[in-house]
């Protein structure tokens, strides 16, 4: 919830503006918070998926999950005042995702066990 929150605000002046200008408000620190928001996403996504479904399938659920998030959110930018869909944006939300694909080869097997 907080990433669509996050990603729906108008971009000037808002929650999600300070957070950029925080950590440096260029595209690339930007494309970075885009990376770790959709990592961690699609981590979420899986443990809660996987206490009812198999890890493997768990996983594959999460990922799209993830993935549909960041392509919807970022296409409804194009209705918010001072937002807009970028390549970039889009293509950190994937590799977020990729990311939560690598990281989660070390999650301990238990946290999936019902």
């Amino acid at each position: 919830m907080l990433v669509v929150v996050l990603m729906l605000m108008p971009g000037q002046d808002s929650a999600a503006d300070d957070l950029s200008s925080f950590f440096g408000g260029t595209d690339i620190t930007d494309a970075i918070g885009h990376v770790f928001l959709f990592g961690v996403l699609v981590l979420l996504w899986l443990l809660a998926l996987a206490t009812a479904l198999p890890r493997a399938r768990a996983l594959r659920w999460a990922v799209a999950i993830g993935l549909a998030v960041g392509l919807v959110s970022e296409l409804l930018q194009v209705f918010i005042p001072h937002r807009g869909v970028t390549l970039l944006d889009l293509s950190a939300n994937a590799l977020g995702a990729a990311v939560a694909l690598g990281v989660q080869r070390w999650l301990p097997g238990s946290l999936f066990e019902p």
